[in-house]
């Protein structure tokens, strides 16, 4: 009878919000590590990127993108 009382709609919900939570708050932890290890990388070399061409070579790649 212990096991079929643990089943109770209201423990259900409780145990999937429990789980989900958790998969949240290991998917946002995973996910901010790995900004952070590629993001300082990245945005130099996106600085090196546009310092190098200047205005026209960001207006080209624009207007190539469009």
């Amino acid at each position: 009878m212990m096991i079929l009382k643990s089943f109770i709609p209201g423990n259900l919900i409780s145990l999937y919000m429990t789980i989900i939570n958790s998969v949240v708050m290991v998917g946002l932890y995973y996910g901010f590590l790995t900004t952070l290890s590629i993001g300082p990388s990245y945005i130099f070399l996106l600085r090196a990127r546009f310092m190098e061409e200047g205005e026209e070579g960001t207006e080209k790649r624009v207007s190539a993108i469009y």
